[in-house]
Parts: structure tokens; sequence; C-alpha cells
């Protein structure tokens, strides 16, 4: 005979049905049944929590100052790449890591703005500034393209506003300036500029509006360019290779050496190729020194 559940029981028991029809009980169902998991539900659990979390943060909310962030009237959510995933030759978009940035798409500035007479083109180009700004205060960066979108005009037009807010001093934190995808303007002079007047790495951040990370990052590369260049290998391409820079960010830091170190490697050059040159400064001559003359043959000297 089996025996009658008590009223707590059958309350456990309601309880464990309606928990039963959760999202996560049913991914966890077709884990089990559908797609041939045989991990066991322990590992199963654990990666329908981090899916579920994933999804949270791709539609909901995004980190803001290490807190949830729930999206507010006029804010959206847009997928970036992070500071720290750095490019590499052959890598995808598909293939890199991404996190989720909430933007302001409309802000009381923009209402402003609209209230005193609506410039496209100058809300635009505040928008694109903040919008960048936004996104690297949250660890990310945009792209052109992601510009091109958000404001709904071609890639060319976001280029031209970039060039111009930057021709004005202000550098954006984009993603072609911060991992050197692109010919633009970088933060590179700026930040090894003020390196080598003898600012430290957390000054240089703060003037620069960059992670100390990235300062250093940009440091290190010069540095390794530098002791290329001072051991006398200062062919664009064994510096890229050895470097494990692009040619042409490569060439960007040799730009930035001190002028003293590229004269001296003017000087050798000049040295190499004219060694009467390098005779001379020695008092020397072809034949020897200033001082001795070249022995003459004896036969000549009995004449």
């Amino acid at each position: 005979m089996i025996k009658p559940l008590s009223k707590e029981q059958v309350q456990l028991k309601k309880q464990r049905r309606l928990r039963d029809k959760s999202l996560e009980q049913h991914l966890l169902h077709r884990f089990l049944n559908h797609y041939g998991y045989d991990k066991g539900e322990i590992t199963a659990r654990a990666i329908i929590d981090d899916i579920l979390n994933l999804i949270d943060h791709y539609f909901l909310v995004s980190s803001i100052d290490d807190d949830l962030h729930h999206l507010h009237y006029g804010q959206l959510v847009w997928m970036a790449v992070p500071v720290d995933e750095y490019p590499q030759r052959a890598k995808s978009i598909s293939q890199t890591r991404m996190k989720p940035v909430v933007l302001s798409f409309l802000s009381d500035e923009d209402i402003d703005h609209i209230a005193h007479g609506f410039d496209s083109t100058s809300l635009r180009k505040k928008r694109l500034a903040r919008w960048v700004d936004q996104a690297f205060d949250q660890g990310a960066l945009l792209t052109q393209l992601d510009l091109s979108c958000l404001l709904g005009v071609c890639d060319a037009v976001v280029s031209k506003y970039v060039n111009e807010i930057q021709s004005s001093g202000k550098i954006l934190p984009t993603r072609g300036n911060i991992h050197d995808l692109s010919g633009a303007i970088t933060h590179k002079r700026e930040i090894i500029t003020l390196y080598l007047e003898n600012y430290l790495t957390p000054e240089i951040a703060i003037k620069t509006n960059h992670s100390k990370e990235a300062v250093d990052r940009y440091i290190k590369d010069y540095h390794r360019v530098e002791t290329l260049w001072k051991h006398d290998i200062t062919d664009l391409e064994q510096i890229s290779h050895l470097s494990r820079l692009s040619k042409n960010v490569a060439q960007q830091y040799i730009d930035l050496l001190p002028e003293k170190l590229l004269k001296n490697h003017n000087a050798k050059l000049v040295d190499i190729e004219n060694p009467i040159n390098k005779l001379g400064k020695s008092g020397e001559t072809e034949a020897g020194s200033a001082g001795e003359q070249p022995a003459r043959d004896s036969r000549k000297q009995n004449e």
C-alpha cells in the first residue's frame, strides 16, 4: 500500500511541476533527449546556465561600472569587439570574441540639438563621438562599419566624419585606431611622444583616454622596433617579421624613432658606402698613413 503524501510533499511536488516548465528545464530535456548529448546532466546544466546568461546580456543588459544595467528609453544594445581582443592575420569577425555594450541612441543632448534647429551633419558627428566613447568606457571598440549601420549612412560618409572630428584634435577610440586596422590617424604618435618626454603610463593613459594596458602595449611594440634598429636591423621586412607587427605598423614606429638614432644609422650607411671618406677622416690614404710613405721598388731606387 502506497503511503499518501503529506501536505508539504504535495506542495513541493506542485513547486517542481511549475519549475519544470522553465526554459532551463526545457533546454535540459532537449540536451539529454534530442541533441545526443552524453556528458551528463550536471555538465549540461552548466552549459545551459552559460547560454542563458549570454542571451540575457545579448538582449537585455550590459555591464557598466561592474553593474548590470537594464536598458532605458533611447538606449540600445550593440555587439562590439573587446579592447583586449587583438586582431590576427586571417582572423574573421566570426572567430572574434564579442561583448554587448549599451549605447545612447537618443540622448537629452540630441533632443536639445533638434529643438534649436535640426542640423543632421552635426547631430551625426555628436552621436558618432558619443557612441565610440561609450563603447570604449565599457571596454569595447566600434568599427566604422558599426557606425555606418547605426547612423544609416555609407562607410565613406562615416570616414569623412571621423577625419573631420580628428582634425580638430580629438582622436576617436575606434577599433581601426586602437587596433591599428587602418591607415587612419592613431594614438601611437601621441602616446610614444609623451613616453619619450618621460611621462609615466598612468599619466599617458589619462591624457590619451587609453587604458594602462593599451599604453603599455604601444610602448612595448615601440621598444621592439627601437631595439632592432639599434642592432642595425633596419630592413622593414625584417623588422616586421621579428617584431610580429605589420609593415604598416612597423613603419609608423620607425617614423617615431628619435632623430639622433636615425642620423646615426645614416652616418653608418655613408661610411659603408664611402670607405675613402672613412680613411680620410683617420688621416690615412689608400697607400698608407699620412706619416709613412709606401716603400719604393728597390730596382727603381738603384736606377
